[in-house]
């Protein structure tokens, strides 16, 4: 299989975990400089993950955090695949409203009643740099005696290539 074919596999495994998982853990570093973790509901823009967004509150607790520092990571994990992607990057709040109307669910109107267009409702925009994904089930990273996951990391011409 060739360079670019087994980095379209890798991010098609990243997707598939991504969707089975369901909701990720978001990781920001908080005022005291610790890791903060919460359970968030994602929505990819594309195949290569170009950016990945986040709905949010913006009085949030990882609204703050985002608008202190940048870096974050996002974990998902698929259990039953014995599979997991963290994607690890730079994120920024973005409340323009066609990006907004792109990760409403009908479900959000319990928390935000007036819509995507809501003042209350806002996005972290996560742009990837790295991803680190294994999945035994489909063979990616799974020598269960080398600890480390296949890795892709963004160029300066932003596709992926994958590190060893």
């Amino acid at each position: 299989m060739g360079e670019q074919a087994e980095i379209r596999r890798l991010l098609d495994v990243a997707q598939e975990i991504m969707n089975r998982a369901g909701c990720a853990a978001l990781l920001t570093i908080d005022e005291f400089g610790l890791p903060s973790s919460r359970a968030v509901r994602t929505f990819a823009s594309d195949k290569a993950f170009s950016r990945i967004l986040i709905p949010t509150h913006p009085a949030s607790r990882k609204t703050a955090h985002v608008r202190a520092n940048a870096g974050v990571a996002l974990s998902y994990i698929d259990e039953p695949a014995r599979a997991y992607v963290t994607f690890v990057g730079k994120a920024a709040l973005n409340d323009r409203s066609e990006d907004k109307s792109l990760a409403w669910l009908d479900a959000f109107s319990a928390f935000w009643p007036e819509g995507p267009d809501s003042d209350e409702f806002m996005l972290i925009e996560f742009t990837p740099e790295r991803i680190e994904l294994r999945s035994f089930t489909q063979g990616v990273a799974a020598d269960p005696t080398r600890w480390m996951p296949a890795i892709l990391e963004r160029t300066s011409r932003g596709d992926w290539e994958q590190r060893q």
